[in-house]
């Protein structure tokens, strides 16, 4: 059987609402993957429904409240959703627990490093000196500026490659990695790209391959890994 891939999905507040951009789930599908979609839900049906799927994707999305990680927000801090990341933070904490097969992209990136214990860079560009532009003006699926992985890593086993480039669409990053994550890739001025964990399977991407692997097969190489996690994964 196929493994079952729970998508964390957003909410539109105007619309009332789940949202997930469709790329997400043609990628799980496209590596051998059953997607679920998980709305937002309580806690107790969140760690229920963790007990009938196989891996977690945390997609893009809104900025993570800064007060989950301690700290005040930044003047340039965007739209925050407290119930999305409420449920976000239950099931990236159980999921970790339970090493459940964990992959996060962009917000999903931060998300998890955050539920670890991690911190974020809440606006790269007020925040980090010389930063590179990493909200591009490009089609989804163009590189726009490259990455390099540690010698060694998990990331670079997965991909069997140490350098290429990435899309960029964001203001924030990871900082400090959470307990049993370490950051293993950044682009050139140092912005965290890849954090990683070697508990279970944990791979972390601030950048979005759901929108390159078409154009690139090098970007399908995460979803299958995953979903190979994911069908190997036993409680």
């Amino acid at each position: 059987m196929k493994p079952v891939i729970g998508i964390t999905s957003s909410w539109d507040e105007e619309k009332q609402t789940s949202v997930l951009p469709y790329a997400y789930v043609d990628a799980v599908l496209e590596a051998g993957g059953i997607p679920v979609l998980l709305p937002i839900m309580p806690k107790d049906d969140a760690e229920e429904i963790l007990s009938n799927i196989d891996g977690v994707l945390f997609p893009g999305g809104a900025d993570v409240d800064p007060q989950r990680y301690g700290e005040r927000p930044h003047e340039k801090l965007n739209y925050v959703d407290p119930r999305l990341d409420e449920m976000e933070l239950n099931i990236a904490k159980l999921s970790l627990e339970r090493r459940l097969p964990i992959l996060g992209i962009c917000r999903g990136c931060q998300l998890v490093n955050v539920a670890a214990g991690g911190t974020l860079v809440q606006d790269i560009p007020s925040q980090v000196g010389g930063a590179m532009k990493h909200s591009q003006k490009a089609p989804r699926w163009h590189g726009t500026h490259e990455v390099i992985l540690e010698e060694g890593c998990f990331a670079a086993d997965i991909f069997e490659t140490r350098r290429f480039a990435v899309n960029s669409f964001h203001h924030q990053s990871v900082r400090d990695a959470g307990d049993g994550l370490s950051i293993s890739g950044r682009a050139l001025d140092g912005v965290a790209e890849v954090t990683e964990g070697r508990q279970g399977f944990v791979l972390l991407l601030q950048w979005h391959p759901e929108a390159m692997w078409r154009k690139n097969p090098l970007f399908l190489k995460p979803f299958k890994a995953f979903v190979k996690a994911a069908e190997q994964f036993s409680y």
